[in-house]
């Protein structure tokens, strides 16, 4: 397997020696950030809210909004907000949460919820500390094919299971 110079650290850090280790390299778990077709109680969904109403009280900010999609007013809560919070929570707007959803006095509620840029599919989380996923992630999209794995030796029905393993 033929590694660029400037990847090098990023493989040793890995701890991979060959493409086989690549190909054995799977998340720990992964995330499911598509939009959430209907609302379930004690689950983690993903949906677009608009802003209705924003307060804060006691190290705690609550808002509510209305999903269009789901044809629900929304409340929502952070614990512990940043003035980052206060900043993108504002009337009107439209932000994407992922986050446990409860009911709370008849209405569907987020629960400190992560703002999310756009609806991402699955995302795989591999949890090695010290390295980001998405850097991962794209280190085996970039090196696991099916040239550097016959070079590792291995045959060909194995190598189509483990490019699977990654599709």
């Amino acid at each position: 397997m033929k590694i660029k110079e400037s990847d090098f650290e990023f493989f040793k850090k890995l701890k991979i020696k060959s493409a086989i280790d690549l190909a054995l390299l799977l998340p720990k778990k992964i995330e499911n950030l598509n939009p959430s077709k209907n609302p379930k109680e004690n689950e983690i969904c993903t949906q677009k809210i608009t802003i209705k109403s924003v307060s804060s009280r006691k190290n705690q900010l609550f808002g509510l909004g209305f999903c269009e999609e789901w044809q629900e007013n929304i409340s929502f809560v952070f614990f512990h907000p940043r003035a980052w919070h206060f900043g993108i929570c504002k009337v009107g707007k439209g932000l994407i949460f992922n986050a446990k959803l409860s009911r709370f006095n008849h209405t569907w509620q987020f629960n400190n919820p992560k703002i999310l840029t756009s609806f991402e599919g699955f995302s795989p989380k591999y949890q090695i500390l010290g390295l980001k996923d998405a850097k991962i992630a794209a280190f085996i999209h970039k090196y696991l094919n099916y040239e550097n794995l016959q070079e590792s030796g291995i045959g060909d029905k194995y190598i189509h299971f483990l490019l699977n393993l990654h599709a």
